[in-house]
């Protein structure tokens, strides 16, 4: 112990050792481990603490450890890899940003938030609602129904190309041969470059809070598979984050106020397509607009067109 701590240098919070190395210091005075346990705080906020304004804050810190006690996590929102997770007591209405340790936040301690994408809003909390917007992604995705089909029929082309090349080698080349040429094959394969419609989702929590104004982060959103991108299958990716969303905001809504209700904005055409009830799912479009892109491009005849679309409709 007595190598790595300095018993000349004393904690002037609670006057224990501190670290020999890498010390956190409030005005410029090294404080001890236990000390430094204690600190969840922004980035850059203790170092603009006095010793004074460190005592508030451990008191404070103090005052938390009930809900930190008795916080039981009954849903965890994983934001990414390199980021954080929000974990939620739900029976408590509790809110924390760090597994077992760090502030408990309350429910009064929540003042809003939003989650976008691309800067465009998805959910946000309003005067006991929860506002869910329509987003336009489904439509730009099924947009790029035209580009997906003519990446499959140069990939087609493409691995005929290659499957006429073996039969023309394959008595002629010795092993080691075909390897160089598969690798080489592999190397000008064409991958699809196409852009995803969204690129990153976005959460803000804004707090009313002596320590913690809010709680942000974004990650990524789906992209295409590069060898065979399919509309439905990133859809289907899509679907499933933003429904996760759509599950963490309704459980912050409630938080905020066990009361709220929820409305839906911007989606009357989502609510015409239900009143008629003879709208094609999303799926069964994104391959119909495939198929036709098929067809103008020469690849499928009219009565193969016909026969899919019908059977896509199950008509």
């Amino acid at each position: 112990m007595g190598l790595f701590s300095n018993n000349k240098k004393l904690c002037p919070i609670c006057g224990s050792p501190t670290p020999r190395l890498l010390a956190t210091k409030i005005e410029g005075q090294p404080i001890c481990k236990e000390c430094d346990s204690q600190i969840d705080l922004p980035d850059g906020a203790v170092n603009r603490m006095s010793l004074s304004d460190f005592r508030q804050y451990l008191a404070a810190f103090a005052d938390n450890k009930r809900l930190q006690s008795e916080f039981q996590s009954s849903y965890q929102f994983h934001i990414g890899f390199w980021s954080g997770t929000l974990y939620v007591d739900e029976a408590h209405g509790l809110l924390r940003a760090k597994e077992n340790r760090g502030w408990v936040f309350e429910g009064k301690d929540l003042k809003s938030f939003r989650i976008s994408e691309d800067g465009e809003t998805l959910f946000e909390s309003g005067d006991g609602v929860l506002s869910c917007h329509a987003s336009s992604v489904p439509d730009r995705v099924n947009g790029m129904a035209q580009i997906i089909a003519q990446f499959h029929m140069h990939k087609q082309e493409y691995e005929r190309r290659e499957a006429m090349e073996d039969l023309r080698n394959c008595m002629d080349e010795s092993s080691e041969e075909r390897r160089d040429r598969q690798r080489a094959s592999d190397l000008y394969r064409p991958r699809f470059e196409g852009p995803a419609p969204m690129q990153k989702f976005r959460i803000e929590i804004m707090l009313d809070h002596p320590y913690w104004q809010k709680i942000e982060d974004e990650f990524s959103g789906p992209e295409f598979d590069r060898d065979y991108p399919r509309a439905e299958d990133y859809l289907k990716s899509y679907r499933e984050q933003t429904e996760e969303l759509h599950l963490m905001a309704s459980k912050l809504m409630r938080m905020m106020d066990p009361t709220a209700g929820e409305i839906h904005l911007n989606s009357s055409a989502a609510a015409q397509t239900a009143q008629s009830g003879a709208a094609a799912p999303a799926d069964a479009v994104n391959e119909i607009q495939r198929y036709k892109a098929l067809l103008d491009a020469g690849v499928l005849t009219e009565e193969e067109f016909v026969a899919k679309k019908r059977q896509l409709l199950g008509i």
